[in-house]
C-alpha cells in the first residue's frame, strides 16, 4: 500500500478526523490527506508544532531513562491532534474535531505505522 492509501484509511475510518500527515521531525510533510471540511485551526500547523514538542520530549525521555516516546496527544477546544513516531526521523499525526473518536484514531495509527515504515 502507498502512503496515500494508508493515510486515507486512517482518515476515512476515524470518525471526526480532519487531517492525517506523515511528516519528518524537521517539519517537512511527506504526505497529507485532508477531509473536505476543515476546522478554523490548521491541522498541518498543529502537526508541525507538536512534532517540535515531540523532538524535545524525546530528549527528556532519553535523559530520564524512560524509553522512547510512543505517542503524544494535544487536546484543545478546537482540535485534538495525535502524534505517533514511526521512525527516529518521521511521525504520523492525526487531527480530529472535538468529540472525534480518538481511540479509533490511536488504534489505526498503531496499525498503519509499521506499514508506513515499510514504504519509507
Amino acid at each position: 500500500m502507498s502512503f496515500t492509501e494508508l493515510l486515507d484509511r486512517v482518515l476515512n475510518e476515524t470518525p471526526g478526523a480532519v487531517s492525517v500527515t506523515l511528516m519528518g521531525f524537521d517539519g517537512i510533510a511527506i504526505e497529507t490527506r485532508d477531509a473536505p471540511e476543515q476546522p478554523d485551526v490548521s491541522p498541518q500547523s498543529a502537526a508541525i508544532e507538536l512534532g517540535a514538542v515531540a523532538t524535545q520530549l524525546k530528549g527528556v525521555a532519553e535523559g530520564l531513562g524512560a524509553g522512547e516516546v510512543q505517542e503524544l496527544t494535544l487536546q484543545t477546544g478546537a482540535l485534538t491532534t495525535l502524534l505517533r513516531p514511526v521512525t527516529a526521523d518521521y511521525f504520523v499525526a492525526l487531527s480530529l474535531r472535538p468529540g472525534g473518536n480518538t481511540g479509533k484514531g490511536r488504534y489505526l495509527l498503531r496499525v498503519v505505522a509499521p506499514k508506513l515504515v515499510a514504504e519509507l
